[in-house]
């Protein structure tokens, strides 16, 4: 009977041990995490997928045109809620635009594609003037213990850590404001960067401009107590169970 319960509570241990398993995307206590420097905030440059969107101005501004009535609406345009016709950076690297047709924006910043979009334009139009946007730029935000990641658009150029944190309800509550993880695919290799909000002295981190895809991950404060006592509540449960069980069957032999 003795080693019948020894068996039941180890294979009861093994199979409930859940401690910590809802922490993701783990370090060694020796990572070497990159340091994030000011070079690491560059301009945000198009990419393949990208969903943009722009306004075409001729006189330099004075006189806007309607690019739905010049618009081919192929498989790669539509529009969005505004009204604005959205144009998809195809997988080889070419957008088709009215009047122009197929262009290659990739890897060009956004100011870039504008004046490069400006000068072909100047064949249609006097003194043409682009106003263009990207709709697809996102970043994915973890917040913390007990909370729901969500997936950040970012509408401005220049949004910063601090601002996203801020866009989710900030860091939920018993998570680490000194372990924030910010995850970054910097020129095709995965970066990770160590950021700590604790003190006033992390503002010049929490200002990184991020990047589109960027992953902004907060650490749970591990609760070992907590959780240890919820994976061995079903075991101490049976042990109960098995004690009175061994008890009845005591007196019942005794009887």
């Amino acid at each position: 009977m003795k080693q019948l319960l020894v068996l039941f509570i180890l294979c009861g241990l093994m199979s409930a041990c859940t401690i910590n398993s809802h922490i993701m995307l783990k370090t060694k206590k020796d990572y070497d995490f990159n340091q994030l420097l000011d070079v690491d905030n560059p301009e945000y440059k198009l990419s393949i997928n990208d969903v943009i969107s722009f306004r075409l101005f001729t006189n330099d501004g004075f006189q806007v045109i309607d690019m739905s009535s010049v618009s081919d609406r192929g498989n790669n345009v539509f529009t969005n809620q505004n009204s604005l016709i959205q144009y998809i950076l195809r997988k080889d690297s070419l957008v088709e635009l009215p009047i122009i047709g197929e262009i290659n924006l990739v890897n060009k910043t956004i100011q870039e594609a504008e004046t490069f979009l400006e000068k072909i334009y100047s064949k249609f139009y006097v003194d043409p003037y682009i106003n263009l946007r990207v709709n697809s730029r996102r970043v994915i935000v973890f917040p913390g213990t007990g909370s729901t990641a969500q997936v950040v658009p970012l509408k401005y150029n220049n949004t910063t850590l601090i601002e996203a944190i801020a866009l989710v309800g900030g860091i939920a509550g018993n998570s680490r404001a000194n372990r924030i993880k910010l995850i970054r695919n910097f020129n095709g290799i995965q970066e990770v960067y160590l950021i700590d909000l604790s003190t006033i002295e992390g503002l010049n981190k929490a200002n990184t401009i991020l990047q589109s895809n960027d992953i902004i991950y907060v650490e749970p404060n591990p609760n070992y107590a907590r959780e240890i006592l919820q994976d061995i509540s079903p075991i101490l449960s049976v042990i109960t169970s098995f004690t009175s069980l061994l008890t009845t069957y005591l007196i019942i032999n005794q009887l």
